[in-house]
């Protein structure tokens, strides 16, 4: 039997019992309904697996068909070729997002999330074709801004269909935003030294960082608790890249490449301590994960030449074992609080 469907069945017999009131039984009904919108795996059988599956290849087939005849189309028919699917998807999407069925509902967020995806191509093109966007030319802001009006289509998409999908797609978008902003602005400035310029490439990174953070402890608040883990992980995942590429780079002075790996090292630190006050496995094991990525680049960065391969080997092995110990020991807690 469908575990919802005896669920409810269940619900209703404590009704009938007074075990619950019909408001409690209304609220369960209305939670779980809201579950199964926000987590699109849920429930999801062979058979339309093999509907997507089928529907990839398909897209797969029509795509290779495109690039293969990219340059036959002509300026008109490029634009044509991306942007239709893209307009159509975005339709069909809109058409399924209000049914009652699970799997239309799950049919329009994966149409949604390759309309958003493809959505920043479009523009791209747009721009390209109508000569605004010069490829050539490096850091060019039409590519800043094909990726921000994807986010915003991207972040309408989210708020129209609030789920995993749509906030998968709204991140990489978003992310998007922040790589080719990055870009644009190392093409404008001035030439700056490479610590300071390091520096503030890194500022932008926690910025987003803690944008991405910010919108998943609003998310918390509001209950939807489905949706945060996808903020999060973009978030901690941010954060911690631009603090290890930061520390990894090289730099005029010792103290300048000292400060950097001090950095990651604490911002590993600081979301393994996280993750007990907010009792989170992605903030545990995203910063165990870098924080393992830092220690064996300290070792072989400054220990390998002054106490040998092995040594260095046998140092970052024990390591390693105490940090597997030790984030095996805080995820049980993390557990147990829940």
């Amino acid at each position: 039997m469908n575990k919802q469907k005896s669920l409810l069945n269940k619900i209703e017999e404590w009704v009938r019992e007074s075990l619950i009131s019909t408001e409690q039984a209304e609220a369960i009904k209305r939670r779980e309904k809201e579950i199964e919108i926000i987590s699109p795996a849920r429930r999801m059988k062979l058979n339309e697996i093999l509907v997507y599956l089928g529907s990839f290849i398909i897209f797969l087939a029509l795509a290779f068909f495109v690039i293969l005849n990219w340059r036959k189309f002509g300026s008109m028919g490029r634009i044509v070729t991306v942007l239709i699917p893209t307009v159509l998807m975005f339709a069909l999407g809109w058409w399924l997002h209000g049914s009652e069925r699970t799997r239309l509902r799950r049919g329009a967020q994966a149409l949604w999330l390759v309309a958003c995806l493809l959505s920043g191509l479009v523009f791209g093109v747009i721009f390209y074709e109508m000569g605004v966007l010069d490829l050539n030319r490096s850091g060019d802001p039409m590519i800043l801004v094909s990726c921000l009006l994807a986010t915003i289509l991207a972040g309408t998409a989210f708020v129209l269909l609030p789920s995993i999908t749509q906030s998968i797609a709204f991140h990489i978008c978003g992310s998007a935003v922040l790589f080719s902003f990055i870009g644009w602005l190392s093409h404008i400035l001035p030439p700056l030294n490479d610590f300071y310029e390091a520096l503030g490439i890194l500022a932008i990174g926690l910025v987003v960082g803690s944008l991405w953070l910010a919108l998943s402890e609003q998310l918390w608040i509001k209950e939807k608790k489905g949706l945060v883990i996808v903020s999060r992980i973009f978030g901690a995942l941010t954060i911690l890249f631009f603090s290890l590429v930061s520390a990894m780079d090289e730099y005029p002075t010792t103290w300048q490449k000292t400060v950097m790996e001090a950095i990651a090292f604490l911002a590993s630190i600081t979301f393994i301590t996280a993750s007990m006050k907010k009792q989170s496995q992605t903030f545990l094991y995203s910063g165990a994960a870098f924080l393992l990525f830092w220690i064996t680049y300290i070792n072989f960065e400054h220990f390998t030449d002054r106490i040998g391969m092995p040594v260095t080997l046998l140092i970052i092995g024990a390591l390693l074992i105490g940090l597997g110990l030790g984030t095996e020991r805080l995820s049980r807690l993390i557990r147990a609080s829940k």
